[in-house]
């Protein structure tokens, strides 16, 4: 399955470069996080350097930021991605302070808090977007299948991380096999970012 994941990584990648300039410009902000995932993945694949997966969380995190950001017109609420930006950074910072050895080995909390807020800019978007459902085609527009997909990643992802270690700890067998549901979320939205790069270049947004 691993296998399908790097393809769905290096495909969207590809194809991103490649409709680079008949993409929306907000969209481009996930050439670095393709960049960044893979070389993460590559080389914790190779050393097993499980720290690598924490700086890319964090990484990733604020990329997704700038991008709801830009999509987001309301300012109030482009005030409260930037707080969220920041209380993530403090809880990462003071918890891996508190408990050193968790930044070198498999603790998925950073993921955790990051997935809550992911949810809540991405409905936040997609309410907006609902309400002016009768100005445009949701299918058209890429910032709802980005939205949509990270809804359905991070909000399952999240719920099922916040018990993960452990579940990883006491039972890891059946960790293991609940273990597929990230999985297959992760190649849902992999596959919805794809369609999102194909999109036409003008996609509405929300005010």
């Amino acid at each position: 399955m691993k296998y399908v994941y790097y393809a769905l990584l290096l495909a969207g990648l590809i194809i991103l470069l490649i409709r680079w300039r008949r993409v929306d410009w907000c969209l481009q902000l996930f050439l670095p996080l393709y960049v960044c995932n893979i070389v993460t993945e590559v080389l914790s694949d190779l050393y097993g350097s499980y720290f690598l997966y924490h700086i890319n969380q964090t990484i990733g995190f604020l990329l997704l930021c700038l991008y709801y950001y830009h999509i987001l017109r309301n300012d109030r609420f482009r005030i409260s991605i930037w707080i969220a930006f920041g209380l993530y950074l403090v809880y990462f910072t003071a918890y891996f302070i508190r408990w050193p050895s968790h930044f070198f080995s498999y603790d998925p909390i950073d993921f955790v808090v990051e997935g809550v807020f992911v949810t809540m800019f991405s409905l936040n978007y997609l309410i907006g977007l609902y309400r002016r459902g009768s100005e445009l085609k949701f299918s058209r527009n890429p910032h709802f299948w980005i939205s949509s997909g990270n809804l359905l990643f991070y909000s399952g992802s999240a719920f099922f991380m916040g018990f993960a270690f452990n579940l990883f700890k006491e039972n890891r067998t059946l960790y293991l096999e609940l273990s597929y549901i990230v999985y297959f979320l992760n190649l849902i939205l992999y596959s919805i970012y794809i369609k999102a790069f194909l999109c036409p270049l003008k996609g509405s947004q929300p005010n």
